[in-house]
């Protein structure tokens, strides 16, 4: 009835090797990310109804915030069981440091030579 197949799992840096066990946590963790952010953007959209003089709610800073509490929420969920530093930590950290990296230099253009 399933089609399987004879490789064992794919390396991720971020994950190392990937099987059925890691993938079910992941997603469970944007399972659980999902439904906050659900809940959020609803009690959201309900209080922007109420047109509040919020300089936080009216500057958008609460959707950003909605969705880093999110991503937060996936993070601790993976690190709680094991999938992301499930192998040696200095190949993660270094993958991790590498993508804040380009983002951040990515960022600094972005506003230095585009945004004048």
């Amino acid at each position: 009835m399933y089609k399987k197949s004879n490789e064992g799992g794919s390396d991720i840096p971020i994950y190392g090797i990937v099987d059925e066990r890691t993938k079910t946590v992941v997603y469970q963790g944007d399972a659980y990310t999902g439904r906050f952010m659900l809940f959020a953007v609803l009690l959201d959209v309900f209080i922007r109804g109420l047109n509040p003089n919020n300089p936080f709610i009216t500057s958008n800073w609460d959707l950003i915030l909605i969705v880093i509490i999110g991503g937060l929420i996936s993070t601790a969920y993976q690190i709680k069981n094991k999938v992301i530093f499930n192998r040696p930590i200095s190949r993660s950290v270094i993958f991790i440091a590498l993508v804040l990296g380009f983002s951040a230099i990515i960022a600094f253009t972005v506003t230095c030579f585009f945004l004048k």
